[in-house]
């Protein structure tokens, strides 16, 4: 934290206005497997000059032991900043691979919340050996930020936030922030705190030019500042910073003490993270699970929702089971079971997709949820009415049997209703048990489309049996 107290701690750090300045003035490198082959110096010399996101893309194209050999020969500030653009596993990865002390001078020029999340990938030796070559005020930050749950305010915060003490005069405030501009990469806003770091307020810059210059920080502030607890979840944080349209928001302890800044970009971050997560519980697959996860994560991470959903698949084949009978006779059934399950899945998931991103979002109520579920019992009628009619019509063209038709069109019908309500449905109802609607809906209610599905094509086939013989 730059405030009042210690205005000389920070060092400059202009990695990313460098890469700016270089974005215009070098040309683009074209990869080429003769570039990636080039010899680790060379590639050095060439990112070191490029913009910083194409420095990132030619690093990951690189075998990690080239790439930690490049990362080695790279300004420590360059290095930090063309990590920030990599992903923070392949980032590890690199550090993994490079030599202790020069890994530590990159961590050493990497923002505090990004140093934690690339340690936070890297073994239990590997992270001491790393964190024992940062200087002890580094150090004791990183440790204080792994202190904090990675998916809260604490875990995702900054801990660089210009904060002034209430009693600076505006004269001193402004002197001051003229040095810290300097020294700081951006300056979203400043906030005011007491003797013992307590959050007071905020500063409008307007005010504090216009201010005569002996009236203290306190006397112009802005009291009664927004902002969250490190405790906060982090959908919860992006949430609010969303519907607030601030472009940072500071983070405060259990006694109101500031302690961190979480950026817009840190936000862009967790909603990117959330998606991720999201859309791949919704197939089963673990949240932290990447493509290049080991096996052995991506084996715990998937085995337990497939014997769920291999416990479910026994319902809907208990149900073929029970019509063995009419589908030996009427054998034709077979070519249709797939087509009315999984129309119906596919029904279910559209309307799932929508719920389940409104409760990410939060746009969720009681009243909305009725609403919600009246809609997909329309939307479900209705194209069940269009995709039922297309059916039955090439049922009857096909096995030229209008009673097949008619059995297939009411089917179709029913399931892809009920598909779409119950896809509406069930993440709102494992959402209130308590379990992951994005992680757990997806099974019941492809159940609840192969077993109803089924049921009614196969139960219909047996009550009107002598009109499809």
């Amino acid at each position: 934290m730059k405030d009042a107290a210690e205005p000389d701690t920070a060092e400059s750090n202009d990695a990313d206005a460098t890469g700016d300045s270089h974005a215009h003035a070098a040309a683009e490198i074209v990869v080429t497997d003769e570039l990636l082959n080039a010899p680790p110096r060379k590639l050095a010399e060439l990112i070191e000059e490029a913009p910083r996101r194409q420095g990132a893309h030619v690093l990951e194209q690189l075998e990690l032991g080239q790439a930690s050999a490049v990362a080695e020969y790279l300004d420590p500030k360059t290095a930090a900043a063309i990590f920030k653009e990599v992903d923070s596993g392949t980032a590890a990865g690199v550090m993994l691979a490079m030599n202790r002390a020069e890994a530590a001078m990159v961590l050493a020029e990497m923002d505090p919340d990004d140093r934690v999340d690339i340690l936070g990938l890297v073994d239990t030796e590997a992270h001491d050996e790393l964190l024992a070559e940062l200087d002890v005020a580094q150090a004791a930050e990183t440790r204080q930020l792994e202190s904090y749950s990675p998916d809260t305010a604490g875990g995702i915060m900054t801990t660089e936030v210009t904060a002034l003490y209430e009693y600076l005069t505006v004269e001193d405030a402004i002197a001051l922030l003229r040095k810290l501009s300097e020294e700081l990469e951006q300056m979203f806003y400043v906030y005011v705190i007491d003797r013992i770091g307590r959050l007071l307020g905020v500063l409008s810059m307007r005010d504090l030019i216009l201010a005569r210059p002996n009236r203290r920080l306190r006397d112009i502030m802005i009291k009664n500042v927004r902002s969250v607890p490190a405790s906060m979840d982090q959908e919860l944080v992006a949430r609010l910073m969303r519907d607030s349209g601030y472009l940072a928001m500071p983070v405060v302890d259990d006694i109101g003490k500031l302690i961190g800044l979480i950026t817009v970009d840190d936000v862009i971050d967790v909603v990117q993270e959330e998606a991720t997560e999201d859309l791949q519980k919704m197939f089963g697959a673990g949240a932290e699970e990447r493509l290049a996860s080991p096996w052995q994560l991506s084996f715990k991470s998937r085995v337990w929702w497939l014997l769920i959903n291999l416990l479910t698949a026994f319902a809907a084949g208990a149900v073929v089971g029970i019509f063995e009978d009419t589908i030996t006779k009427i054998a034709v059934l077979a070519v249709y079971m797939p087509i009315i399950a999984g129309m119906g899945g596919n029904a279910s998931a559209q309307a799932m997709a929508v719920a389940v991103r409104g409760l990410a979002t939060g746009h969720v109520d009681r009243r909305l949820i009725r609403r919600v579920i009246v809609k997909e019992l329309i939307v479900g009628f209705l194209t069940g009415l269009i995709c039922g009619l297309v059916t039955a019509i090439v049922a009857i063209l096909w096995q030229g049997n209008p009673a097949l038709g008619v059995l297939v069109f009411v089917a179709l019908l029913f399931n892809h209703t009920l598909a779409c309500s119950t896809g509406a449905g069930i993440p709102f109802v494992m959402k209130r048990l308590g379990f992951d609607p994005a992680q757990s809906a997806t099974i019941f209610a492809t159940t609840v489309t192969d077993v109803c599905g089924f049921f009614a094509l196969l139960g219909l086939a047996s009550v009107f049996y002598k009109y499809l013989v």
